[in-house]
């Protein structure tokens, strides 16, 4: 029975090598690196896939990449100053030590991100996922993060004084070390965040419940007060107020 068993195995192993005899490996063609900016935009103009496309280095200041496949895309070290990032899939980029001064993210996903030492002070986000990137290190000095989840990410060391940080989740991430001196984080859930060695200097949060953190920061936020129940409905009936009055005068002056 064995012998049988071992026969069989012989025979299909030496199929499988005839078979594999007949066919031709051919090789991948990978397209050639960019070397510029209109490099770049030539491959977006053919299709906006970026995806696996090695720009690192490349100077793309104030460039969009709207609507965008750029996953596992390397632009380490690159210069994407006042760019615009909108509706891209940017899973797994790496933009360590790149220059992101002033760019504005809205509806990406920079999920498992590489952004280690990334310059992004002045920085807008909008509905991003940060989700288990690596932000070690990062410049993150006057940003602002709305909607934006980083949960799972690191952020250990990275420098978010003055930032914003407004109804995301900063839910298992590691902020080690960070300096958020002077930030502000409103509406931010920080369940098993931890926040060992934090500078909140200056820092203020609102609607933040700390007790859910691994670690929550030796020195609490200052916290912020609370607009009154009625404030919202108010300002709401005096904007509706206003469009009457406004709607009202113009007809007054088109009868005169």
């Amino acid at each position: 029975m064995t012998e049988e068993v071992t026969k069989i195995e012989v025979d299909a192993a030496e199929t499988g090598a005839e078979e594999g005899a007949g066919e031709t490996n051919t090789p991948t063609e990978l397209a050639p690196k960019p070397e510029s900016k209109a490099d770049v935009l030539q491959r977006l103009s053919k299709g906006r896939d970026l995806s696996n496309v090695d720009m690192s280095g490349l100077d793309l200041a104030g460039m969009k990449f709207a609507g965008c496949a750029m996953a596992k895309a390397n632009l380490a070290d690159a210069n994407i100053s006042g760019g615009v990032f909108a509706g891209a899939d940017a899973t797994e980029v790496d933009l360590s030590n790149a220059n992101l001064s002033g760019v504005k993210i809205a509806g990406v996903s920079l999920a498992r991100a590489i952004l280690r030492n990334v310059q992004m002070a002045g920085a807008k986000l909008a509905g991003v996922s940060l989700e288990n990137a690596d932000l070690d290190n990062a410049d993150l000095t006057d940003v602002k993060m709305v909607g934006t989840s980083l949960e799972g990410s690191s952020a250990k060391n990275a420098n978010f004084t003055a930032a914003t940080l407004a109804g995301g989740s900063l839910k298992g991430a590691n902020f080690t070390d960070a300096d958020l001196t002077a930030a502000t984080l409103k509406r931010v859930d920080v369940t098993d965040a931890d926040f060992t060695g934090v500078d909140t200097t200056g820092a203020r949060s609102g609607k933040v419940d700390w007790s859910k953190a691994k670690v929550p920061p030796e020195q609490l936020p200052e916290q912020m007060p609370e607009a009154p129940a009625w404030l919202p409905a108010a300002i709401g009936g005096a904007i509706v107020a206003f469009f009457i009055i406004l709607l009202i005068s113009k007809k007054k002056a088109k009868e005169a």
